[in-house]
C-alpha cells in the first residue's frame, strides 16, 4: 500500500488569490486612501505669504481632526492585521505549492501523519495499533466539516493536542476540508492496511 495525500492545490491557489486584495486593501487603508476613505481632516492656518499679484494669502496645512486621529489609529490597527494575514496566507500558499509536503502517507508499516507541529517529523502509527478508520462530519463553531477519524486500540496513542486534528480518545479526528482527497474517499483506501495487520496477528 502506498497512499500519499497533499493539501489541495486548488484551495492553495484560491487562498493566494484572496491574499492579493487583502494586501492591497491594507496598503490603501493605511497609506494611499485611493478607495478606502481617508481620516477626517481640517485646514489650519500656519502663516501668510505674498502671491504673484502682490496679495497677502494664508498658508494652510491639512491636519487630522480629533475624529480623524481616532480613525487613523483604527485604520492602522486593522490594516496591520489585514496586511500580516495577507502576507502570511500568500507565503503559506506559495510555499505549499512550490514545495508540497505530504499531510498523510500510508505504507506497509502504518500511517505517517504530522500531529506535533511543523518543526516535528511525521509520526508513524502502526497498523497494529489502529482499530478502525472511517470518515464523518464534526461540528466546529457551528459549521460542519468532514473529518478522517482513526480509532486506536490504546487510547494513550492519541496525541493530546494534534496539529490539524481533534483528540477524542480513543479517537483521533483530522479536519480534511483542505486535503486533496476527501475523507469519504480516503478512508476506504486505508482500511486494507488494518485488515492485513489483523490477519497477520492471528
Amino acid at each position: 500500500m502506498n497512499v500519499v495525500v497533499f493539501r489541495s492545490s486548488l484551495r492553495l491557489m484560491f487562498l493566494a488569490l484572496l491574499a492579493v486584495p487583502a494586501i492591497l486593501l491594507a496598503v490603501d487603508m493605511m497609506w494611499s486612501h485611493r478607495w478606502y476613505p481617508a481620516p477626517e481632516t481640517w485646514d489650519r492656518v500656519v502663516g501668510t505669504t505674498i502671491d504673484a499679484f502682490g496679495s497677502t494669502v494664508e498658508v494652510k496645512e491639512t491636519v487630522l481632526s480629533a475624529d480623524g486621529q481616532a480613525q487613523q489609529r483604527r485604520d492602522r490597527a486593522f490594516g496591520t492585521v489585514l496586511l500580516l494575514s495577507g502576507v502570511a496566507a500568500m507565503g503559506l500558499s506559495v510555499n505549499s505549492l512550490l514545495r508540497p509536503r505530504p499531510l498523510l502517507r500510508a505504507g506497509d508499516e502504518g500511517i505517517s501523519i504530522r500531529v506535533d507541529g511543523a518543526r516535528h517529523l511525521p509520526r508513524l502509527f502502526p497498523w497494529e495499533a489502529i482499530a478502525e478508520i472511517r470518515s464523518g462530519v464534526r461540528d466546529d463553531e457551528g459549521a460542519a466539516f468532514e473529518v478522517l477519524s482513526i480509532r486506536f486500540h490504546d487510547a494513550d496513542m492519541v496525541p493530546v493536542d494534534p496539529e490539524g486534528g481533534l483528540a477524542d480518545p480513543p479517537w483521533l479526528h483530522f479536519w480534511t476540508d483542505d486535503w486533496e482527497v476527501p475523507a469519504h474517499r480516503l478512508a476506504p483506501l486505508l482500511e486494507p492496511g488494518i485488515h492485513r495487520a489483523a490477519g497477520a496477528g492471528r
